[in-house]
């Protein structure tokens, strides 16, 4: 349905209808965005990071330019190595941790869109009241019309500072990807690590 459509449905029903025609726009986001700025987030676990660390620079002591070579990218271990094996144990788990911070920064990012879509449609229907006023003669036609415009404008205002703390938790987790990626180009390629969601993350 156009904004007209509701524009006229508001003026010429009662405080509920207003109530229902923004209920209507607005829906469960409010209450789904409360639930994602409480949710707790992936951190930089820094014990698995410095193991990881620790185990990357002790093969690059230990192992030679063509045994590491050989391991990336044709999966051939010349000499069994201790290190190796605990480098997939951690490996799996930290990217096990990566994949998990990318679909949270996705579903930040959806809901800052869903927000900003909602704005888009509340400022729709104010700037409905706006124009509607300007053939509006009875005074208190046009006192009530004010009054939805403004009711609007609060809801638009809130609407913002709830996609500002949303930007700014997205703001930390990207930052912690960049450590996140950081690392993970680091950890050598295997098949007990799943290459295709090596190649994901990387991208």
């Amino acid at each position: 349905m156009g904004i007209s459509f509701y524009v006229k449905e508001i003026l010429n029903g009662s405080e509920t209808t207003f109530r229902r025609v923004l209920s209507t726009i607005i829906g469960k986001s409010i209450k789904d965005v409360k639930i994602e700025l409480v949710r707790q987030y992936t951190t930089v676990d820094k014990v698995l990071f410095e193991a990881i660390k620790s185990i990357l620079d002790d093969l690059n002591i230990e192992e030679s330019f063509f045994s590491k070579i050989l391991y990336r990218y044709f999966n051939i271990n010349l000499f069994k190595n201790k290190r190796r094996e605990q480098l997939v144990i951690f490996g799996s788990e930290f990217k096990t941790k990566y994949s998990k911070l990318k679909f949270e920064i996705d579903r930040v990012d959806n809901h800052i869109k869903n927000m900003t879509n909602i704005i888009e449609n509340l400022t729709k229907l104010r700037d409905g009241f706006l124009n509607k006023n300007r053939f509006l003669v009875s005074i208190y036609d046009i006192n009530r019309s004010n009054l939805f415009i403004k009711k609007i404008n609060i809801k638009i205002d809130e609407l913002n500072s709830y996609i500002s703390k949303l930007e700014q938790k997205h703001s930390i987790l990207k930052d912690i990807e960049k450590i996140y990626s950081s690392l993970y180009k680091e950890i050598p390629r295997h098949c007990n690590l799943e290459e295709e969601n090596y190649l994901k993350l990387l991208n």
